[in-house]
This record gives structure tokens, C-alpha cells and sequence, in this order.
């Protein structure tokens, strides 16, 4: 029981390696950085071939409220090329204007016997600054829901007192706010966000002998992020990216990726998660409306030993 609790205190925030595909999925400034409909899916499975290993799948749906009638249709960037054969914008692109956006998601986890579901509603304020540059603000608000499910927990012995204490426990709605804010051009993007600003503490279980060992206290998750698109010819963009990553008084982690993407159709791409995985990526622009992509973790800690990686696949849609 005490090795799940350090699972919870460490996974109670899912960890992704495609979020360089889907923003609004760590800073809720995001919601609406494109001019339309932006869904996506996903599921990770970490750790594969580590019994009851985290599983995380996710929903997550954002758009602008007040769109210009020049909005893009699609995921496609839209360019034409210039005197020295890289991309520029097209002129039809619709200029930076105040923007709102409304998002939404859905994220289910589980690790062990414990179980998270959060539910969560964006909106975010969009300011032009300069030329094609806005900066954006976002608060997202909504409930997460904590459980423990003893189907999945054994013990030698019948009666075992800490394993009543946690069938006893909370099954818990609480309430979450995240905030965000975000830079971003068509050429590039940098960010800050909050999680869990509200630093709840939630009691899984009451035992007698150790009153803290059932608890557990949710402190600020501070993410940091950034990235720019280089377009090295009409065909090929290269887009290096980076995501910090600190939870209260711990160390602070980084993620580094790289994606090279062919004639906005398909990309491949490496990432490097600070002392715990090295990551292969790839994905594909299916049509105007779909996209897909997958990613491989090798595992590069102790965990390696017992470890098959992690799997994660991501499934984009423009609805219009």
C-alpha cells in the first residue's frame, strides 16, 4: 500500500509525450490558438509489462467564439512560397484580432488501485500585439473525482487493517482551477501555466496507526513551455520544443523534442524526457479533418529492467 501511495502523490497529473500536438492539453491559454474547431483523443499506457502501470486516456475539445469569416478550415498551414523558397503566410490568413475561446476536457487515470477523473471548462482571452503575435490568458474551473477500487488491491491476510481503511476511504469531488498564459505567432510559441491552484488535500484513508499515511496534499504544478517553427524549404519544417516541468519543492524536469514535418503531411521526431525516457514520434495529416500520431518511450531509469516503455497514440480532428 505504501508504494501505491507514492504512485498517487507522483501521477495525480498525467504525463504526456505528444503534447507538442495538442498545447491546451498543459497550459488552457491555449484553447483557441487556432481559428477552428480543434478535438482531440488520446491514450497512454506507461510502463508497459509493470502490473497495473498508469493508463491514462483523454478528450479534449477548444475553439474561437468569435472566429473572422477568413477562418482556416483546417489544421493545414496555409502559405505560398516566397522569392528565397520557404514558406511565408498567405495574405488571406485573417489578421490578429481579440479573440475568445471556449475549451473542454476529459482526462481518466488509472495507477494501481487508485483512480482520477477530472472534467474541465477554458475560456481564454486572446490580445494582437504585433503583426501576427497575440497573447492569450486562460483559467479553466472544474471538478476531479478521486477513488480507490478494491477490485484491484489483495492482501494475504483477511481483515487487513489498512486495506479496510482504504475501502473506507473517500471516493471525492473536488473542485480544480488551472490558469495559463501564452505568447505565440505562427513561427512560435513560449507559455507558462499553473495546475491545481487550489492545493487540496484529499484523505484516501483514515488509519489509526499513521493519520498522514492515507493523505495526500496536491501541491502547484508549474509548467514552462516553448518552441519555434524553422522552415528550412517549401517542404520540410523543422520544429525544436521544450517543456519544464516542476512540482512544488522537487526537481524540476524537461522535456526536448524535435519534429521534422514533410510537406505539412507527415513527421517524425525524437524526444528526451531528463532521466527517464528517450522518445521516437511520428504522425500523419490524413486530410483536411484528421490527423494521427504515436509515440514509443524507452525507458531510461531503473525501471527499464522491468519495464516494456510507454505507448501513447493521439487522434486530431477539425470539425470546421
Amino acid at each position: 500500500m505504501s508504494c501505491f501511495i507514492g504512485e498517487s502523490m507522483a501521477q495525480n497529473i498525467s504525463q504526456y509525450t505528444m503534447w507538442n500536438q495538442n498545447h491546451y492539453l498543459v497550459n488552457p491559454a491555449a484553447a483557441g490558438n487556432q481559428n477552428y474547431f480543434d478535438a482531440a483523443l488520446g491514450f497512454r499506457r506507461q510502463w508497459a509489462g509493470v502490473k497495473d502501470a498508469p493508463r491514462t486516456f483523454y478528450a479534449t475539445a477548444h475553439s474561437v467564439l468569435n472566429r473572422p469569416k477568413t477562418h482556416e478550415r483546417s489544421a493545414l498551414r496555409i502559405s505560398s512560397l516566397s522569392s528565397n523558397g520557404v514558406y511565408k503566410k498567405s495574405k488571406s490568413l485573417s489578421k490578429p484580432m481579440v479573440k475568445h475561446a471556449l475549451g473542454g476536457s476529459v482526462i481518466s487515470s488509472e495507477f494501481g488501485a487508485f483512480e482520477t477523473n477530472e472534467a474541465m471548462l477554458t475560456y481564454a482571452l486572446h490580445l494582437p500585439l504585433y503583426k501576427d503575435i497575440s497573447l492569450s490568458f486562460g483559467l479553466s474551473g472544474g471538478l476531479n473525482n478521486f477513488g480507490f477500487n478494491q477490485s484491484k488491491a489483495t492482501v494475504i491476510q483477511e481483515n487487513d487493517p489498512t486495506y479496510n481503511a482504504y475501502i473506507a476511504g473517500e471516493n471525492a469531488n473536488q473542485l480544480n482551477i488551472n490558469a495559463g498564459t501564452y505568447l505565440y505567432s505562427d513561427k512560435f510559441f513560449f507559455g507558462y501555466s499553473a495546475q491545481q491552484l487550489l492545493q487540496n488535500e484529499l484523505r484516501l484513508a483514515n488509519i489509526a496507526t499513521n493519520p498522514d499515511a492515507g493523505i495526500v496534499n496536491f501541491e502547484i504544478y508549474h509548467y514552462v513551455m516553448g518552441g519555434y517553427n524553422f522552415d528550412l524549404t517549401n517542404d520540410l519544417r523543422l520544429s525544436p520544443n521544450l517543456l519544464f516541468k516542476q512540482l512544488g519543492n522537487n526537481p524540476a524536469s524537461f522535456d526536448i523534442n524535435a519534429t521534422l514535418t514533410y510537406k505539412q503531411f507527415i513527421y517524425g521526431g525524437l524526444t528526451y524526457r531528463s532521466e527517464d525516457a528517450i522518445s521516437l514520434m511520428g504522425g500523419i495529416q490524413i486530410n483536411h479533418l484528421l490527423r494521427m500520431g504515436y509515440a514509443y518511450d524507452y525507458t531510461t531509469s531503473d525501471l527499464n529492467e522491468r519495464s516494456n516503455g510507454s505507448h501513447e497514440i493521439f487522434l486530431g480532428m477539425t470539425l470546421f
